[in-house]
């Protein structure tokens, strides 16, 4: 059950936390009861630096001083690159991460899977711990960067053509 709060609105503390992708760049600022203050999501086209720079930017300018980041944490492919640009708190393995976080939403989470752009990644859960990692290595088919770049091919956005791909008459293998 995700809650929001008004960033224009609050004071106090907020933890950061940002996703750092091959493709695509996440920031989201919650407050210490886990309520969500500012989310952000867009493809970083090469440089997730330039787009976290602009967003705590605008973060900074909603807030007037009012909030106090009090730790921030980094996960993702540009992990090193992002914790040592902004001089962020923590770099946070991708898989713990995702880990924590379903753990949050769902104490008794079995399976997660992760699309991301340069591969795909699943894990089992099992009494509470990562029982096992599967990972797509062998191509891309499949990933963000393959199926945005398919997408773009067709003529289409990527939130139209997934959703054209649940009313597909005869799905197709994409490594075929």
């Amino acid at each position: 059950d995700l809650k929001f709060c008004e960033i224009e609105n609050y004071s106090g503390d907020a933890y950061l936390g940002i996703d750092s992708g091959s493709t695509t760049t996440k920031l989201i600022l919650i407050t210490p009861d886990s309520r969500i203050l500012y989310s952000h999501y867009q493809t970083n086209n090469g440089q997730p630096l330039d787009v976290i720079i602009a967003k705590l930017k605008e973060i900074y300018s909603k807030t007037c001083g009012r909030v106090k980041i009090r730790g921030s944490a980094v996960t993702g492919y540009g992990e090193d690159l992002i914790k040592s640009a902004i001089k962020a708190d923590f770099g946070i393995v991708e898989t713990v991460a995702h880990f924590k976080a379903a753990l949050h939403f769902n104490p008794k989470v079995d399976f997660i899977i992760d699309i991301g752009g340069q591969d795909i990644k699943c894990f089992k859960i099992k009494n509470g711990a990562i029982d096992s990692i599967m990972l797509n290595e062998a191509c891309s088919s499949g990933c963000g960067s393959f199926i945005q770049t398919f997408a773009r091919a067709m003529g289409m956005e990527i939130d139209k053509f997934s959703q054209e791909g649940l009313y597909a008459k005869h799905p197709v293998e994409l490594g075929s």
